[in-house]
């Protein structure tokens, strides 16, 4: 039978309360049982003190004095069992009991002995003196009032015990119910988030997008439920663009495939002569293949954590350098400066030159792409000494990124411009690997724009 967490902390709670009801009844009641014993011991006391002092005082022994001594409460002051006035008229107050006082003489000899604590006739040590209560008469001893271990209780006393025994058994049930019942609404609230967030990921697993919890707390199951739907968001934006992820490859694949089959369909039927001319087109348009897969390759080893970078001391000057010597004659022909802006005394950075070009080439290339003629590109690297860095730049005065795109640049196949789809035989995956490489560097990448002013795209990279 499965038991819900509701029930089992419902459970543990009550266990729990009433463990402990248990333990504070027991220990009041010993408590209340202790000092109730003292207080009656004290009175009864002070009652047979009262008696055996009177008693003394009217026949001058000891001689008697054990039918004082014998009952429960003794008798009434002034109405003893004696030999002077008032003698042999015996009234006692309650019926006898077991003897709780004995007493000494004046020597410490026992007179009224208790069981085995005080026996008849037996003398008392001084401790025994010391623990005892003095009776006096003119100012001197003349004995020694003895209590027992145990205590007699009247019809009185323990209905008294009986009743406070009862307040506190009827107080432990009470406890235990009001615990019951807030145990089961504190149980129910806390697992009213769980059950939700139960229900919502077990739709989320059955394909039911966006499946968001309602969180009313600020605590540790608050927290999960904003990740949660944190998750759930990012989930679905992940879905999204795999679908667009898809037909993006989908169109960039079904263009050279395209081109390459009306070519070879035509010359297979002989109304097509393969020109050395015709065969270039073919060439590039397997090249555009080729990069498409050898991109979506490097985006798939940067998913596994297998994205191979193979460390070595790289000079920053002399990258950024390789870099415009790269493109300066495309910028020419389109009428753009290029520029390069190395500070003095860089140290050499540790990296993989390979990529790292390949994330430089990336950016230039789309900064090529989008600066019109007459505009300007600046390739930069600086020491970020406070995070112990380099910083490189690439910025243009292009045409710029409006705001709503900026977080989307780095995605894979986003374009900002959707009508210029593959243009320049672009896979839309250049700044994803580009990236994909930073982050494989240990570094962080990012982009500030103003539509119509520019573009500068960042990265840093520690030095190590």
């Amino acid at each position: 039978m499965k038991t819900s967490i509701t029930l089992k902390l419902a459970l543990a709670f009550i266990g729990v309360s009433l463990l402990t009801g248990l333990a504070l009844t027991f220990f009041f009641r010993s408590l209340i049982s202790e000092n109730f014993q003292r207080y009656v011991l004290d009175q009864q006391s002070q009652t047979k003190l009262a008696l055996v002092e009177a008693f003394y005082a009217q026949n001058g022994s000891w001689d008697g004095v054990d039918e004082i001594l014998s009952s429960a409460a003794g008798v009434m002051a002034g109405h003893g069992s004696g030999r002077g006035p008032g003698g042999n008229q015996t009234q006692q107050g309650v019926q006898a009991g077991p003897r709780t006082f004995g007493l000494a003489d004046a020597e410490g000899i026992v007179v009224v002995g208790l069981e085995d604590l005080y026996p008849t006739g037996s003398q008392l040590t001084q401790q025994q003196l010391e623990a005892g209560v003095p009776i006096l008469f003119k100012g001197e001893r003349v004995g020694t009032l003895l209590s027992s271990r145990s205590i007699s209780y009247s019809a009185l006393e323990q209905n008294f015990l009986d009743q406070v025994n009862r307040g506190l058994l009827w107080t432990l049930l009470a406890a235990v119910l009001v615990v019951s019942l807030f145990s089961l609404l504190v149980s129910g609230n806390f697992t009213r988030p769980i059950k939700a967030l139960t229900a919502a990921s077990r739709n989320l697993a059955e394909g039911k997008r966006t499946q968001l919890v309602e969180v009313n707390s600020s605590d540790e199951l608050g927290e999960l439920g904003k990740s949660f739907n944190r998750m759930s968001l990012e989930i679905e934006n992940a879905e999204r663009l795999r679908k667009q992820m898809t037909a993006d490859i989908a169109h960039d694949l079904r263009t050279p495939l395209t081109v390459i089959g009306g070519y070879v369909e035509a010359a297979r039927e002989g109304a097509l002569e393969l020109t050395p001319a015709r065969l270039d087109v073919l060439g590039l348009e397997i090249t555009r293949l080729n990069r498409l897969v050898s991109d979506l390759r490097t985006l798939s080893q940067s998913d596994s954590g297998e994205l191979l970078i193979s460390r070595e001391a790289v000079e920053p000057a002399s990258l950024l350098n390789k870099v415009s010597e790269v493109f300066r004659l495309q910028a020419e022909q389109k009428g753009i400066g290029l520029a390069v802006k190395v500070d003095e005394g860089l140290p050499a950075l540790l990296g993989d030159e390979g990529r790292l070009m390949q994330v430089l080439e990336n950016l230039v290339a789309n900064a090529i792409r989008h600066t019109p003629a007459g505009g300007q590109i600046a390739l930069g690297v600086s020491e970020v000494k406070e995070n112990h860095a380099l910083l490189f730049t690439v910025t243009d005065n292009g045409e710029g990124i409006p705001a709503e795109e900026l977080p989307l640049i780095f995605e894979r196949f986003h374009r900002v411009d959707k009508s210029r789809h593959a243009d320049s035989n672009q896979s839309g995956l250049g700044l994803a690997i580009a990236r994909a490489i930073v982050e494989a560097h240990g570094g962080k990448i990012w982009v500030e724009s103003t539509a119509g002013v520019g573009t500068t795209i960042s990265f840093e990279l520690p030095l190590i």
